[in-house]
């Protein structure tokens, strides 16, 4: 697991994810969608209502990242 703070542009070791029920769902679903087509290539976003925080998800596998672009792959290879 890595932990990217897009504002800041910066890897973090640990959050709090806060969700209202609809937002663990639609979580849960592109979780689910995600690792049913198992595209490493492929991400999700999940919005509150307002669209005003996002959640985004990448599956990846560390032997296949150069599907990826050179800040996730500097993430997920450095942990940094």
């Amino acid at each position: 697991m890595r932990i990217l703070d897009t504002n800041s542009d910066t890897a973090i070791k640990n959050i709090i994810l806060y969700l209202k029920a609809e937002e663990a769902k639609e979580l849960y679903d592109s979780i689910g969608a995600l690792l049913k087509e198992n595209d490493l290539k492929d991400h999700a976003h999940v919005d509150d209502a307002a669209f005003e925080h996002e959640v985004t998800v990448v599956l990846y596998d560390e032997r296949k990242v150069e599907l990826l672009n050179e800040r996730s792959k500097e993430i997920i290879l450095k942990d940094m």
